[in-house]
């Protein structure tokens, strides 16, 4: 951490603390206005991340397949809205965290880290006046609490995790619901996020979602044709499954050996090279990930798909533009026109 992020959250901090003590001044709760800063300090830790991620759900810390299992779980369950952050707090994230409110039960068996809790909060990007909080369990029971400007100001309970998860999405909009129209901006990333789920494996009628805010329901929201809105929704998609150019070339060479596909081993330097073969069968490779993005969007209930039939001359030429950009963007040069697509 450079010098410079050191002293904004340095100086945060002690906004945070400040905070705290100017609402018990005024008359507030000492352990809820204490509570709230708390839960302000844990979002402080993920701001950068928070800020960058917008609408998405990010794990403090992961350290095992049980906490990865379980994140993937609030994945499903939560639908969050685009102008929120979201962290998940994990037994083994606590069990690292030094701040002063987990000294006094450290070695009892209250602690998260012995009690396998997790916390989820909740709360605008940069405002914490409001701030959800779901123990997953607290110490005696599953509950939700919403903190505003340092006062406990509601709470829910539930007998099991699974019946608090079910509610969760519920309670973050009644709490959180955008105010007023929706920008094309806050639409375009809402319904990426929504589909970005999928590159985890999380996807399918289960998943939590306000279809009305989607541009693949709704492509008039933006302006779009179905077959564009689609597209649109697959070129933001479809790069982040690979992340970089070596591992795209590790899945496509992966996929050819194990489907016995006869294709060439895709280098990095023949890329680079533009040479053909290989070039072709990364193209391949990201074609037949733009067939399965596009079957699974037909299998989702109200999204206006175009035609996909292959005499469409439109589809044909805006799925070869789509296939072209996202090998563009994948190796950072330009797709050979020898390559085939379709």
């Amino acid at each position: 951490m450079d010098q410079q992020r050191q002293k904004s959250i340095q100086r945060k901090t002690e906004a945070i603390f400040k905070k705290a003590e100017d609402r018990q001044k005024a008359g507030g709760d000492y352990f809820e206005s204490g509570w709230q800063a708390t839960l302000e300090l844990m979002l402080l830790m993920m701001e950068e991340q928070l800020l960058e991620s917008p609408g998405l759900l990010l794990p403090m810390q992961i350290s095992d397949d049980d906490e990865w299992d379980f994140y993937l779980d609030v994945m499903e369950k939560l639908d969050l809205p685009a102008h929120t952050g979201a962290v998940l707090v994990t037994p083994s994230a606590f069990k690292e965290m030094k701040l002063p409110e987990f000294s006094e039960f450290e070695d009892s068996e209250i602690a998260p880290w012995k009690r396998n809790a997790y916390s989820l909060i909740i709360s605008h990007l940069r405002d914490h006046t409001l701030i959800l909080q779901a123990s997953l369990p607290g110490i005696e029971f599953a509950g939700i609490d919403i903190f505003e400007d340092g006062k406990h100001f509601a709470d829910y309970m539930y007998n099991t995790v699974e019946e608090c998860l079910d509610d969760l999405s519920n309670v973050t909009w009644t709490y959180f619901r955008p105010k007023g129209d929706w920008s094309k901006d806050r639409i375009i990333r809402y319904t990426e996020n929504w589909h970005g789920k999928s590159l985890y494996g999380v996807e399918g009628p289960d998943v939590k979602f306000h279809t009305e805010y989607s541009y693949v329901h709704n492509p008039e929201l933006i302006d779009l044709t179905p077959l564009h809105a689609v597209f649109k929704l697959i070129k933001a998609t479809v790069p982040k499954e690979y992340e970089t150019l070596e591992r795209a070339i590790e899945i496509t060479n992966d996929l050819s050996r194990d489907m016995d596909l006869g294709e060439p081993v895709v280098t990095k330097a023949g890329i680079m090279r533009d040479e053909q073969a290989q070039c072709q069968a990364l193209i391949n490779r990201i074609t037949v990930e733009i067939d399965t993005n596009l079957e699974m969007l037909s299998y989702q209930k109200g999204v206006k798909m175009p035609d996909r039939n292959i005499r469409n001359l439109d589809y044909n030429r805006v799925f070869d533009e789509t296939v072209r950009n996202i090998y563009e963007v994948i190796t950072g040069r330009g797709c050979p026109e020898s390559v085939m697509v379709m």
